[in-house]
């Protein structure tokens, strides 16, 4: 019993002494200016290269090849490809050329019409071909950095264009306004997507009593002229990758 008693003195003796010792320590007195303030900029090793543009797009011509697909178009084929060719009058404007040649098939929705109730919309007029003017306004340029040894350099920019869009019986104006990005991996090699929305005339391809061709158990009708046709204003999104040069 002594010996516990003992121990319990000595315990209690230690938690005074460190509770004394803990409130003996001097106040600290740091100068103002070593103190941390709310916000502070960031110190780079190389703080030129961080400013620089590496990819300068002023007085130089862009030249694309691309392939779209159309998000919004239920009956013929979403594919397209195409070519373009842009000017670059400064690091804000640039116009060019777009050319792009629709794909002459249908989509899968419509194959699946024409299995189960014979409905034939190559009878309808697909699109054929697309020419536009379009300018390219670049708001944005910056850089980014997927590891620590590579940096891409990014242009951000809005687009309009106008045009014609050609049908297989017929050409019609159309006008398209969307956003665009463009990924460099090297000074002139980039990787470019566009989303737009195009607003343009278009037939109809739903004919009643002129679509059937006899298959699945539907009677046969005699194929519709082009004209026959009726006509709307058609709004199709579309989404372009490309691969894009800049010399």
């Amino acid at each position: 019993m002594l010996k516990n008693g003992l121990k319990a003195l000595i315990i209690i003796a230690a938690a005074l002494l460190l509770h004394k010792t803990a409130f003996a320590v001097e106040t600290v007195e740091l100068p103002e200016e070593e103190l941390a303030k709310e916000s502070v900029l960031p110190v780079f090793d190389k703080s030129v290269s961080v400013k620089n543009r590496r990819v300068v797009t002023a007085k130089r011509w862009d030249g694309d090849v691309f392939y779209g697909m159309a998000l919004t178009e239920p009956i013929y084929d979403v594919s397209k490809f195409g070519a373009s060719l842009y000017y670059n009058f400064n690091e804000n404007h640039a116009f060019g050329l777009m050319f792009a040649k629709y794909a002459s098939g249908l989509s899968s929705y419509a194959k699946q019409l024409h299995d189960q109730y014979g409905l034939d919309y190559n009878r309808a007029p697909k699109p054929d071909m697309l020419l536009m003017g379009d300018y390219n306004l670049k708001v944005f340029y910056g850089k980014m950095s997927l590891t620590k040894s590579a940096v891409i350099n990014t242009i951000l920019y809005g687009s309009g264009a106008l045009g014609m869009v050609k049908f297989q019986n017929k050409s019609y104006p159309a006008v398209a306004v969307g956003i665009g990005q463009k990924f460099f991996f090297t000074p002139q090699w980039a990787l470019r997507f566009d989303l737009r929305l195009y607003a343009n005339q278009a037939p109809i391809p739903f004919l009643s009593g002129k679509m059937t061709d006899g298959s699945s158990g539907s009677n046969p009708t005699t194929p519709p002229s082009y004209d026959d046709f009726d006509e709307r204003l058609t709004y199709t999104t579309t989404l372009d990758i490309g691969l894009s040069y800049l010399f």
